[in-house]
């Protein structure tokens, strides 16, 4: 709401200005108009006047404690605190937010700085110091949050033309000229000074005409350092190649560099230039590896940007020529380096074409990588954008690609989204998004290099716009740290005073920047923030300024300062205090270690780990993973606070950066683990954070989650979690102590243990960490399963019963997968999970419903595994096991579970196999399912298997008065359900009814005459005709209608009132019991009071040995008769010791002790503790 509209002047010589608010306030924001606007359109009378057009405010809130229980007189006394604030204001309607919290408002607010008049509007609430509190519950739905899509002007993304913007941003600068000589003259073909006074500039070129005679490469060189006017023709571009390729002589280091050069500087050029120059030029007799140096290779790293080079260079002879430079062993890191990242660009170009193109097995992964990498240097990206912007055949694929339904380009530069999950379109995208920032970055350098003020704030406003938009802002940040661009921000921050809009466009463009701990190892941009001096930024205040400039330092002092700041944090501990510094400062350490490590691969050599094990010698310690684990442990109890079951307070900083720091400590933690010793403590440490990590950041990573920063920032989290334990498990080296076993048995036990977390997503996270961990048996140690599943075989079974039964299949079947057999684990755990439910069976009386669904949870377990791809172990261990127990138990139970009507087809199947009791059981099971008329056993061909099952039994062994009564109760429920009996197998039906023809047992329960009428004549009319001599057997029995067998289903899901869960719950009350007295070592009591010798006829004396025993009843008064007994200790005799002996004796472990009748109250100090422990 409106708090107050005002125009104010400032007073005195101190230039106050006061508004004073009628009651509490807590201000949202202020609103500051020019002057001649009307801020309110229903007000027209109401004219803005601020002047001058820009100046500082320095803005004072009285703080007003509110929502404390505080008397007035108290609140009186309150001192007059204020709350100071700066508000640099540029010009134009700006609104500025204020966070002033929820513990304080405001009655006054008081405004001092330069200018003559301000109009503002302050928006805010009126604050009551004892909110009314609700008597009544109303329920609130949860917000839905929807993405703001750009206006279509500046959204490159989904337009055909993704330069317009850049264009429509040029034309405010006058005679300016056409984007792509704009972006040769910013990026590739940099012109001195002096050119820039000429008149005649940009359009100055190169005359490739100027030489009628021959010339050599160096006058080819440098005749190329302007650009070629676009329409040349092809007759003079072919002319000017002949000569190169006439200057061409001997190989040698120098002619291979300015070949290198011409090439680079044509690549940026009319299309038509570099393809002359590719068919004129034989390079495959100019380039070698003895003339092949490092600037030649760099040079060439540039030209390959062009794609007519890139792909003529994707031959085999120059990729040999690559692998020989990297043969010696004598070649230099950065030669290494060189060459690897020209051999990956030039096949980078083909990957990128087909992507373009939208072929089928297109490596989208890959190619977004690629635009990563030229936009490393200058002289790359600015070649590609020429080259992307010129080429008739690329444009044509941009302007052709399919539309893009998101809201916002896609994230790809991170590289972690596998290639087959991004579609065409949001590949396409994400490519026009690239083109439309890179031309306004190039309309932004030359709009500062004129300067022509107008456009570059228009400019700066819409990179700043971007700089705030996900997909935008992981374009826009590492082109931001070109060298040039970086330059330009910092001279815009310098002396800005009073305020530009481009100045506080450029400090909020650096200080997105310095979120990004990988900015910090551009020298460019540490060298940028270390400039400002205190107090000189307008929209960064003093503290951040600090934090950027402490995080710099320790990039500018390198591995060495970065050790010491991991060091550091590490040994504080517990105690060590997170804040938005300290997290910035941790992150830019990290990046300069990881930074280092990661030297090894692009040098291919060892010097990265070296240079940090020289760092942590430096720094007089050791064991920089520990430190690291202590780092990352820390972290964790920071983040799990803000996902605990019980109110804590909130968290002091972002949800973001704390998971962005915790996925580069892990990241960090798997590179040192390479190269690093380690305890088994320390990972036992590890595994549980990362299971608490990985369970916080699966919330966090929801669809629900407002903040789109947050959820990409927790799923980094959950992917390095991941990692990490993969790490760990792979080591070749003690398994047992400090690798798979330990991480396999941390994630069971810590799996179980709840504090004060959601027990089911704890429970869930460890089993997916689990399955990550045993994801593929051929990265793990060899022979592993036999030294590591021993030594957690306890914690595995315990875990392994917490799971839900399509978790423990899919653990079940991973481990099978993994043993082979071997161990034979699978059995293991399958006839222990039936044990248990033979256990269950036996008390599900007592226990009901809960143990009914515990049941019908374990038969869908073994459903699942029989029902897999490879179920045929699991029936044989089911033939190995209490299962025929267990079906009984159901049966008799008159309990169903359409898991028990599918293990029991699966069992039919082969009856051979199966015990008699067995056998039975499985006729029993699917005649159940055929009276309730289960749909799975409808499915399946049942009286077939049941005739198919009898068959293998002998007439003594079944039970035909209790089969019939079961055939005839199914016959009914078939009959009854049934209108023609179509599916009805007729045969297996005749052959189950002879099976079980007995002269003393001719009656079919459950079947009335008419359905019995109904079946005989489907009979007839259904059986072939050898069988039709059959039916006068069949229809000697006699229909016995009954009522049918009142048979329940397992429960699938559980339903209970709250109360009983919470009993259920809660753990069982400890028995209240006597502690047993402290026991001393007789042989000890004996020889500390006598002093006889030698003391070996002490320890043979009938007095000690009878010490050592249990006394019952008279034994122990017998013994104290005894003169050496009397001699030797100092009890006096016990009155009460037969009758709590015998009771004591006679009690059993599973009912309460009671305390014998008697003088219970009257027994000597050391045994009468009964009262004072609350227990009589």
């Amino acid at each position: 709401m409106l708090l107050q509209w005002c125009t104010l002047s400032p007073a005195g010589p101190s230039k106050l200005s006061a508004i004073r608010f009628s009651s509490p306030s807590r201000v949202h924001s202020i609103k500051i108009f020019p002057t001649d606007v009307q801020p309110f359109g229903q007000c027209p009378n109401i004219i803005a006047r601020t002047e001058p057009e820009a100046f500082f405010l320095d803005v004072y809130f009285n703080a007003y404690p509110v929502g404390s229980p505080v008397d007035a007189k108290q609140k009186l006394k309150a001192p007059n605190a204020l709350m100071p604030t700066v508000i640099p204001y540029a010009g134009g309607i700006v609104e500025y937010a204020v966070n002033m919290g929820s513990e304080f408002a405001t009655r006054l607010m008081i405004v001092r700085g330069d200018f003559e008049t301000v109009s503002m509007a302050i928006y805010g609430d009126v604050v009551s110091d004892s909110p009314p509190k609700s008597t009544t519950y109303s329920p609130l739905s949860l917000p839905t949050h929807s993405s703001v899509p750009l206006v279509p002007a500046l959204d490159a993304a989904k337009s055909n033309d993704p330069t317009a913007l850049a264009r429509n941003l040029l034309a405010l600068i006058p005679n300016a000229p056409s984007l792509s000589l704009v972006i040769r003259l910013m990026f590739c073909l940099k012109q001195p000074n002096d050119d820039w006074e000429l008149p005649e500039f940009p359009h100055l070129y190169s005359d490739l005409n100027e030489e009628e005679m021959d010339i050599d490469l160096d006058t080819a060189f440098r005749s190329l350092s302007r650009p070629v006017v676009d329409d040349i023709s092809s007759e003079q571009l072919h002319r000017f190649a002949k000569k190169v390729s006439e200057a061409v002589g001997p190989r040698d280091d120098a002619q291979s560099y300015l070949i290198a050069g011409i090439l680079s500087r044509s690549a940026s050029q009319t299309p038509e230039f570099a393809q002359a120059l590719m068919q004129a030029l034989e390079l495959e007799t100019i380039f070698d590896p003895s003339t092949l140096d490092e600037d030649a290779l760099f040079t060439l790293l540039d030209a390959t940007t062009n794609p007519d080079i890139s792909r003529l260079l994707k031959a085999s002879w120059f990729l040999n020529v690559l692998r020989a430079v990297l043969a010696p062993p004598t070649v230099t890191p950065e030669m290494k380096k060189a060459c690897r990242r020209l051999s990956d660009r030039v096949g980078s170009w083909t990957v990128f074409d087909q992507a373009l193109s939208g072929v089928p097995d297109a490596d989208y992964t890959r190619a977004a990588l690629f635009l990563k990498d030229i936009g490393k240097e200058e002289k790359s990206f600015g070649i590609w954008l020429s080259c992307i912007t010129t080429h008739e055949d690329l444009l044509a694929k941009i302007r052709d690609a399919p539309a893009y339904e998101g809201v916002y380009p896609p994230d790809l530069m991170s590289g972690l989204n596998p290639s087959e999950d991004i579609s065409h379109s949001e590949f396409m995208a994400f490519v026009r998004a690239y083109v439309g920032v890179a031309s306004v970055l190039a309309v932004y350098a030359w709009s500062d290099s004129l300067p022509n003020l107008h456009c570059r704030e228009r400019t700066l406003g819409v990179l700043r716009l971007w700089q705030e938009i996900p997909g935008y802002r992981a374009i826009i940040s590492p082109l931001l740290l070109l060298p040039q661009m970086t330059f330009r921000l910092e001279c815009m921050t310098i002396g800005n005073d009073p305020p530009t809009t481009a100045g506080i466009n450029a400090e909020s463009l650096l200080y997105a920047l310095a979120a990004n701990p990988q900015s910090f190892l551009n020298s460019d941009f540490v060298r940028c923030v270390r400039s400002w001096e205190p107090w000189s930024l307008t929209w960064i205040n003093e503290r951040e300024r600090a934090d950027i400039e402490r995080a710099a330092k320790i990039a500018a002092e390198g591995v060495r300062g970065a050790v010491e700041e991991l060091v550091a944090f590490a040994k504080e501990g517990h105690d060590a205090i997170l804040d938005q510094g300290r997290i910035r400062a941790l992150r830019v350490a990290m990046a300069v270690i990881m930074h280092t490590l990661e030297d090894n691969t692009e040098s291919g050599t060892k010097c990265g780990d070296w240079t940090v094990l020289e760092a942590v010698w430096g720094e007089h310690t050791h064991g920089l993973l520990n430190y690291a684990i202590d780092v990352f442990t820390r972290i964790s109890v920071e983040v799990k606070q803000g996902f605990s079951l019980t109110p804590s307070p909130s968290l002091t900083i972002g949800l973001e950066p704390l998971l962005l720091v915790t996925n580069e400590s892990l990241l960090l933690i798997a590179s040192l683990y390479a190269f690093s010793i380690t305890t088994s403590r320390a990972v036992r440490m590890l595994v549980s954070g990362v299971l608490d990590m990985y369970s916080c950041a699966d919330v966090a990573s929801h669809e629900s989650v407002a903040n789109s920063a947050v959820r990409d920032a927790a799923l980094l989290t959950k992917h390095a979690c991941a990692n990490v334990l993969c790490a760990f498990s792979r080591n070749l080296q003690d398994q047992s102590k400090c690798g798979l076993s330990v991480v396999l048995r941390t994630l069971f036990e810590q799996g179980l243990h709840f504090d004060n977390v959601d027990p089911t997503r704890r429970l869930l996270s460890a089993f997916y960490l689990v399955l990550r961990v045993l994801a593929d048996d051929g990265d793990l140690p060899v022979g592993w399963m036999p030294i590591v599943i021993p030594q957690i075989l306890t914690p595995l079974t315990l875990f392994f019963r917490h799971l839900e039964p399509a978790h423990k299949v899919q653990l079940v079947q991973r481990l099978v997968n993994l043993d082979r057999g071997v161990l034979g684990l699978g059995d293991f755990l399958v006839q222990g999970e039936v044990k248990r439910l033979a256990g269950l069976l036996k008390v599900m009386t007592e226990r009901g419903v809960v143990t009914q669904w515990e049941v019908g949870a374990g038969l869908e377990f073994v459903a699942g595994l029989i029902e897999g791809e490879d179920g045929d172990w699991c029936i044989s261990s089911l033939y190995q096991s209490e299962w025929g127990t267990v079906m009984t138990g159901l049966l008799e139970a008159s309990l169903y579970s359409r898991h028990l009507g599918m293990i029991a087809g699966r069992l039919a199947e082969n009856p051979e196999s199966l015990g008699i009791e067995l056998r039975l059981s499985v006729v029993a099971v699917l005649l159940c399912g055929v009276q309730v008329q289960e749909p799975s056993v409808r499915r399946m061909n049942a009286f077939g298997l049941i005739s198919a099952v009898l068959e293998t039994t002998d007439e003594k062994d079944r039970d035909p008065e209790r089969l019939l009564w079961e055939v005839g109760h199914a016959l009914g429920a078939v009959v009854e359900s049934n209108d023609n009996l179509s599916s009805l197998d007729s045969e297996s039906v005749v052959n189950t009814l002879l099976l079980l023809d007995s002269p003393s047992q001719s009656d079919l329960h459950g079947l009335t005459s008419e359905q019995w009428v109904k079946l005989c004549t489907h009979l007839e009319t259904s059986l072939p005709p050898n069988m039709l001599s059959m039916l006068p057997i069949i229809k000697g029995f006699h229909p016995f209608p009954s009522p049918p067998p009142t048979i329940s289903f397992l429960p699938s899901t559980l339903t209970m009132p709250l109360c009983d869960l919470i009993s259920l719950l809660q753990p069982p009350a400890p028995l209240p019991s006597t502690p047993p007295p402290k026991r001393k070592s007789p042989s000890q009591d004996v020889l500390g009071l006598v002093a006889i010798s030698p003391p070996t006829a002490v320890l043979r004396s009938p007095a000690v040995t009878g010490l050592t025993k249990t006394y019952t009843r008279n034994d122990f008064r017998e013994l104290r008769q005894l003169p050496s007994a009397r001699q030797n200790t100092s009890r006096l005799p016990s009155m009460h010791v037969d009758d709590f002996l015998q009771v004591e004796m006679s009690s059993s472990p599973l009912v309460q002790p009671v305390a014998p009748s008697g003088d219970m109250l009257n027994l000597s100090p050391s045994f009468n503790m009964g009262q004072e422990n609350g227990y009589i």
